[in-house]
């Protein structure tokens, strides 16, 4: 079986627990590359790198960091459904496992086929152009004021229906991966990873009457932004791209998934209680 390893700036500790990493994977018998990106802190001439061009050979990526290297190594997965699994030594990880839960124990499962793979929705950013050449996103796609403290006019539908026209500093479209993410500190609520719906949450919207809405994941969004002096930010998950000027954007569902592997033993309310607090509460 062949794995890939992908990290951002390991260094350091970091480093000491990817070489235990490395080590139980080939006692394991399994054939490591890692990514051009973890290449750069992590050199070695004893492993081979994997690009995007030939990636298809691999049977599925550790990713090594936290929930911002998992978007990356999404990025660079797409459409190939190759399987991911988040190792988590960043801050947070909400999407990604501890390091020290993880190792052995979980490697033993995927050899033996006994884990439960998620298929997590993915939105996709329309038309494609020669500015955006990767227009999809796990978490969200977002558009936000860049240059001036002014507020950004964004006209919204649904399905070409007409829901309200948005005076904020920006306006996120998630997936229910997302919904834990920027949306949740706009205020956003949490849908769980099966939902198939997707959430438009406005980013400091200048009308106290305007929150969060939940709406088919066969929905076609159609974002209209008005014309305006200054720039703004198209976002999708880690990635943004500049624009300027009267723009028309539509966000749909995209046609594939990303494909997370999970311990049998996951539990989305548990992690939810770990790692985001959710319900805390002295009395409990």
């Amino acid at each position: 079986m062949i794995v890939g390893i992908n990290g951002i700036n390991i260094r350091g500790e970091k480093k000491k627990i990817l070489n235990s990493l490395i080590s139980l994977l080939k006692q394991k018998k399994f054939i490591v590359y890692i990514s051009e990106e973890l290449a750069k802190t992590f050199n070695t001439s004893e492993i081979k790198v994997y690009t995007e061009r030939n990636i298809s050979k691999i049977d599925f990526i550790i990713s090594f960091g936290g929930d911002g290297t998992l978007l990356n190594t999404v990025t660079s997965v797409g459409s190939k459904k190759i399987k991911i699994l988040g190792v988590n030594v960043g801050k947070l990880g909400f999407l990604s496992f501890d390091v020290y839960d993880v190792f052995e124990k979980i490697i033993d499962d995927i050899q033996n086929n006994n884990y439960t793979l998620e298929k997590r929705s993915v939105v996709s950013l329309l038309p494609k152009n020669e500015i955006i050449n990767k227009n999809f996103a796990l978490n969200e796609i977002s558009v936000v004021k860049k240059d001036s403290s002014s507020m950004i006019k964004i006209h919204c539908y649904i399905d070409n229906k007409f829901i309200c026209t948005y005076w904020s500093d920006g306006l996120i479209i998630a997936t229910p991966t997302g919904s834990t993410g920027y949306s949740l500190s706009c205020g956003g609520p949490i849908l769980t990873p099966e939902s198939k719906n997707l959430l438009i949450t406005p980013i400091s919207p200048h009308n106290l009457s305007l929150r969060s809405i939940i709406v088919p994941d066969n929905s076609k969004i159609i974002l209209k932004i008005e014309k305006q002096k200054f720039n703004f930010l198209v976002s999708m998950d880690s990635r943004s791209y500049t624009f300027k000027g009267e723009q028309k954007f539509i966000i749909k569902k995209s046609n594939f998934n990303v494909n997370l592997i999970q311990p049998n033993s996951f539990d989305f309310f548990e992690n939810l209680r770990k790692k985001l607090n959710w319900g805390f509460d002295i009395r409990n």
